[in-house]
């Protein structure tokens, strides 16, 4: 085996070969490994995530995705309040957008984290945007619902790109982590 295999199995026992042994070479019980069956272990995987931590991963992405959803839904009814003539709303609601993307991709670790909500909302604003059968619109063509439609594009996408990779830079072009230069 080579020396950064990640399995680590060894397959002597008291010196038998064709013995089966756990990770890093620990012997299993009596009877072999647990339950009595005579399969391999599950290797360790060398970041330390365990399936729990995978499934946690995915249910914050799907509750960021109905956060994004839902916010997209609720701007698209409340963007149209204005002082006077200025849309005070959809000013506020690009803030939010902007606020909401940053700091999901924040908490996340990454821009995925900002990506979701952020396409959920666009998502969602699009469709409120759509004339429907009877003639109804949540976004209305005017000045507040191109604020909130343009804007809250732009927010998304500045929200998204100033999130730090979650890579180091030029990863994604060597193919491997970027050396320092010095």
């Amino acid at each position: 085996m080579d020396k950064d295999d990640e399995t680590r199995v060894s397959l002597a026992k008291d010196g038998q070969p064709g013995a089966l042994s756990g990770a890093h070479g620990a012997p299993f019980p009596e009877h072999g490994p647990a339950g009595g069956a005579t399969a391999l272990p599950v290797p360790e995987r060398p970041d330390g995530e365990t399936p729990l931590d995978a499934v946690v991963a995915g249910a914050a992405y799907a509750v960021l995705a109905l956060l994004g959803a839902l916010f997209g839904v609720f701007g698209s009814f409340a963007q149209n309040w204005t002082f006077g003539p200025v849309p005070v709303a959809a000013i506020a609601l690009v803030v939010l957008v902007f606020c909401i993307v940053r700091l999901a991709g924040l908490g996340m670790g990454g821009r995925l984290g900002a990506a979701v909500p952020a396409a959920m909302w666009g998502v969602m604003a699009f469709v409120m945007s759509l004339r429907r059968a009877e003639g109804d619109l949540a976004v209305p063509g005017t000045t507040a619902g191109y604020v909130y439609i343009i804007g809250g594009m732009v927010a998304a996408v500045a929200g998204v790109m100033l999130v730090p990779a979650a890579r180091p830079q030029g990863e994604w072009l060597l193919g491997r982590a970027a050396r320092p230069r010095g």
